[in-house]
């Protein structure tokens, strides 16, 4: 693999945010992370210096180049991405963030009651923070549906992408989520949709998008840029 004549600094979040409960319990999503350890160790392996923002639970990558940010809430990656400095070239947003939470209980609720309910609050967006804090980045998101046709996944990916900002989006469906990871990479402005048709094809894809469109951000007048 032919590597790129300028290292980028790109960050990747991955694996999927748990929100507590109580103290002993928590709800989540089906995310185990692979697709952000796999767009790390191709970006590494192309001399980009990274730094994967990581749910607690997924598996690391092993790259010198790889630099892990663990994280269990979506506070905690929320966090994390504020903390980060300098600002990168690309973020690729991977990470499955609850779109929910509950208000957790201080103590373990007791065994044996008849029911629990459960009040869940919608939580604030990382995405569009991304955008508001890294202007010049090339930002890349993910979309993950089920049930829906491909041209009705397109529609919903690039209206989220051009509502947080992106650049372009990797889309896919979950009957398609597995060994193979088949999906698109669609661009925000044009919704133009590239098929891949595996994890590692899909992470090539995706990291020589994001250097492409750094390049392209770096010739763009600070007005110009979303």
């Amino acid at each position: 693999m032919t590597a790129p004549s300028v290292p980028l600094r790109i960050w990747i979040t991955g694996g999927g945010t748990r929100e507590p409960l109580d103290a002993v319990r928590w709800i989540g999503n089906v995310s185990t992370g692979r697709m952000a350890a796999t767009l790390a160790r191709t970006a590494a392996a192309r001399g980009h210096a990274v730094t994967l923002f990581l749910a607690e639970h997924a598996v690391a990558p092993r790259s010198a180049r790889v630099r892990v940010v663990r994280f269990v809430t979506t506070a905690q990656l929320r966090a994390a991405l504020r903390a980060e400095r300098p600002s990168p070239d690309a973020i690729l947003h991977a990470a499955a963030v609850s779109d929910y939470a509950p208000r957790p209980l201080r103590d373990k609720f007791a065994s044996g009651q008849a029911g629990w309910q459960l009040e869940l609050r919608p939580l604030p967006k990382i995405a569009p923070e991304l955008r508001r804090r890294h202007p010049a980045a090339a930002l890349l998101l993910f979309k993950l549906e089920s049930g829906i046709a491909p041209a009705e996944l397109f529609r919903r990916a690039t209206k989220t992408a051009r509502a947080a900002g992106a650049d372009a989006i990797f889309a896919n469906l979950l009957e398609q989520v597995g060994a193979d990871h088949r999906g698109w990479c669609i661009d925000a402005a044009s919704g133009e949709a590239t098929l891949a048709t595996s994890r590692d094809a899909a992470a090539r894809l995706l990291v020589r998008r994001c250097e492409a469109l750094a390049a392209t951000r770096r010739k763009l007048p600070a007005k110009r840029r979303r």
